[in-house]
């Protein structure tokens, strides 16, 4: 396999504090949109961004946020049967490849909840060429056992036992 479809991200302790809180607020900010939404009936197109943009503003996130706010809530209002499951504090968020930008150097600048900063990553070089591997790529910021990294979301995990 020569591909790799998953970076380490090696934040300062600051660093990791604005990715958590970043998380955090996008997904606050996904319940809030997609309560918004039920309650406006805007299920999806323009109604439903222009709602998700309201609660964007108004939890002073990013412009960079709106996208995926809007996909991700438009995606769990298609499954509206039953009660709805929330976005828990450090669920994965999926950004569009526009979103990051990968240096040779080690270093990815990605959004945060205060703007785009530039955090170091690790990458296996052994595993695929001098060109960073998710670049071009829609990518989630995954937490996971008190680590971030950068996940391709084009990638099917649905039978890792993870």
């Amino acid at each position: 396999m020569a591909t790799v479809d998953e970076v380490e991200v090696l934040p300062d302790p600051e660093t990791n504090q604005l990715l958590s809180t970043t998380l955090e607020r996008v997904n606050k900010a996904s319940n809030q949109a997609r309560a918004a939404a039920l309650q406006a009936n805007a299920l999806r197109g323009r109604e439903l961004r222009e709602v998700v943009r309201g609660v964007v503003e108004q939890a002073k996130l990013p412009d960079t946020f709106v996208t995926p706010i809007t996909d991700r809530v438009a995606l769990s209002l298609q499954r509206r049967a039953g009660k709805q499951q929330k976005f828990s504090s450090f669920q994965s968020l999926t950004l569009p490849p526009g979103a990051f930008k990968w240096a040779s150097d080690g270093k990815v600048t990605m959004p945060t909840a205060r703007g785009r900063r530039t955090i170091r990553v690790r990458v296996d070089t052994a595993r695929g060429g001098l060109r960073p591997p998710l670049e071009g790529r829609p990518t989630m910021l995954v937490y996971r056992n008190g680590e971030f990294q950068l996940w391709a979301a084009d990638v099917d995990r649905s039978s890792d036992d993870d």
